[in-house]
């Protein structure tokens, strides 16, 4: 018998690309647009997974670092950060509108530009040299001139995310270094000068979401820790819960090694949490206890159990863990969003 009882998600619609997407970004009108970790392309796509239109975008992706992809709010422009350089394009990526030259970011580094809310301004980090920190910059949408800068943390030597909040004013950074560790900052501009605020509260833990209360965010374990939901504009710990109690003994995939959190939470709404796992289950908790309440299985989503040397199997015996053919999870335009190993992009409903 199940543990968990199931939610059935039926497959809304599904497109099959020839490389892994690696950036899905959404546009006004329910539209999105992707780019590729192996081609220089750009696909922008309707609210029906069908595509608008393709562009062959040039860039040099290069030391395990893709282009990133961005675009404004209002949908006027994208920004493709690239090893080398930035671009910056009209909604049409047709033409150029603007360049800005750095120095070549380091194996898995790299990160994506951010537009604030009223299509103002565009933040970036730029890479530091061996005498310098990375820098992040913030650039008038209107001039593309720089109006301020800040220095960051020392030269190459994380990744970096922005995340968007309920208050228009402030924005998250994410600094990763790979599997060693994580941190936050709160960023804000005031008078043309960049005040950064690094949260200590929310070090090593994984950036979620917002509620859509505004309210709250989630946060997942860098390890072995647990998930953990901060308060907004306090950001203070309001609850967590230990994975143990997340799975607690989850009889549906009897394995050697135990499923945990696969650095994935997200808000579904204000009293749901997703947690995409390791073995590539989605479990949904309740925000009241952090327990799981259900799992929701996706149509065509398949699991393979390995042995202990990485071979699939089918003796019970034997079973190490398990892999679905789930590579991401997004909640982009209140669909949830799913690219998978046969480069399939797959749409479905909440599952609330």
């Amino acid at each position: 018998m199940s543990q968990f009882p199931h939610i059935n998600l039926s497959l809304k619609n599904k497109l099959t690309f020839t490389a892994n997407p690696v950036n899905v970004v959404p546009l006004p009108d329910g539209e999105i647009l992707m780019n590729f970790a192996s081609q220089p392309l750009i696909t922008k796509l309707n609210a029906n997974l069908e595509i608008v239109w393709e562009k062959i975008i040039q860039g040099r992706n290069a030391n395990y670092v893709s282009s990133k992809l961005s675009a404004s709010p209002d949908g006027r422009l994208i920004v493709i950060a690239g090893i080398t350089d930035m671009r910056i394009l009209d909604a049409e990526g047709t033409t150029v509108l603007h360049t800005v030259e750095h120095n070549s970011w380091g194996w898995f580094l790299g990160a994506a530009c951010y537009f604030a809310r009223d299509n103002k301004t565009i933040w970036y980090v730029l890479p530091g040299d061996e005498n310098e920190n990375d820098k992040l910059q913030v650039m008038d949408t209107a001039t593309f001139e720089v109006i301020a800068s800040y220095p960051l943390l020392e030269s190459q030597q994380y990744a970096y995310a922005f995340h968007s909040t309920p208050n228009n004013g402030i924005i998250l950074l994410e600094a990763s270094a790979g599997q060693e560790k994580t941190i936050l900052m709160q960023l804000q501009l005031n008078n043309g000068v960049i005040s950064l605020v690094e949260l200590t509260q929310c070090s090593d833990m994984i950036m979620g979401n917002f509620a859509p209360s505004g309210k709250e965010f989630v946060m997942a374990p860098h390890y072995d820790g647990p998930l953990a939901i901060y308060s907004f504009p306090e950001i203070a710990k309001v609850a967590e819960q230990d994975q143990e109690a997340i799975f607690d003994g989850s009889k549906d995939f009897p394995a050697a090694e135990p499923d945990n959190i696969n650095y994935s939470v997200f808000f579904v709404d204000d009293h749901n949490i997703l947690v995409v796992s390791q073995f590539g289950r989605l479990l949904l908790l309740d925000r009241k206890d952090l327990r799981c309440k259900a799992e929701v299985m996706p149509e065509g989503i398949e699991f393979t159990a390995y042995n202990l040397d990485g071979n699939p199997t089918t003796n019970p015996d034997y079973i190490f863990d398990y892999s679905s053919n789930i590579i991401n999870v997004m909640i982009v335009h209140d669909m949830l969003l799913m690219t998978t190993g046969e480069g399939e992009l797959r749409s479905y409903g909440l599952p609330v």
